[in-house]
């Protein structure tokens, strides 16, 4: 199996060098380069062929969430994971600007290797901190029950993401196949007019729909 090429973008030399350590000693991934800003590792990943970028959010000129959004501009394949200490302030500009997971500092070193192996799988990790946030943004907003309903399987769905679990986890807890749960993701995103699970639990909520 081919190693998951990663770019690390982290201005505090002690971090760069911890997640150096946690992701070489995983034999999925491989660190093909490192920048303390963003300017620069947009640059370097132009010219190396990269898999994922791990993105602090706080960086000496513009920050990840700028950095994100120019990076999937550029490269679309890309999967950038914010990792982050803050949460209010920058989750919901980090995933609206394209993010593939939002990750919070702190983690255990297993943690941070399952999370960016969901996030190269397809299926963003949401950090507990970043569900309550979106739930609590939701229902800020003004309850909207227009458009389309989620079936009670699909609601289900969406519950189980809500509190965490993996797609495996899910699957096997509905005793559906992976295909299937992915099919029920494509319709939820359809009916719900958005492109990824943080964005649809973020729309299900403000649509009172789970």
């Amino acid at each position: 199996m081919d190693k998951i090429r990663v770019f690390l973008v982290e201005d505090h030399p002690m971090m760069r060098i911890a997640m150096r350590t946690i992701l070489e000693a995983s034999e999925r991934f491989s660190i093909v380069g490192e920048a303390n800003n963003a300017e620069e590792s947009i640059e370097i990943i132009d010219t190396v062929p990269t898999d994922m970028v791990v993105m602090d959010i706080q960086l000496p000129g513009i920050d990840g969430v700028e950095a994100t959004r120019q990076l999937k501009a550029r490269h679309g394949h890309l999967k950038v994971v914010i990792m982050s200490a803050f949460g209010e302030e920058y989750l919901i500009p980090s995933i609206e600007a394209g993010a593939d997971g939002y990750m919070m500092k702190g983690l255990a070193p297993n943690e941070v290797v399952d999370g960016l192996l969901q996030a190269a799988a397809g299926t963003p990790p949401i950090d507990q901190t970043l569900t309550r946030h979106l739930m609590n943004r939701a229902a800020d907003g003004e309850s909207a029950r227009v458009g389309p309903s989620l079936s009670t399987r699909q609601q289900e769905v969406l519950r189980r993401v809500s509190d965490g679990l993996t797609s495996k986890e899910i699957a096997s807890g509905l005793s559906i196949s992976g295909t299937t749960l992915k099919r029920e993701f494509r319709n939820i995103f359809e009916a719900l007019g958005v492109n990824d699970r943080a964005h649809a639990i973020a729309e299900a909520y403000r649509r009172d729909l789970i």
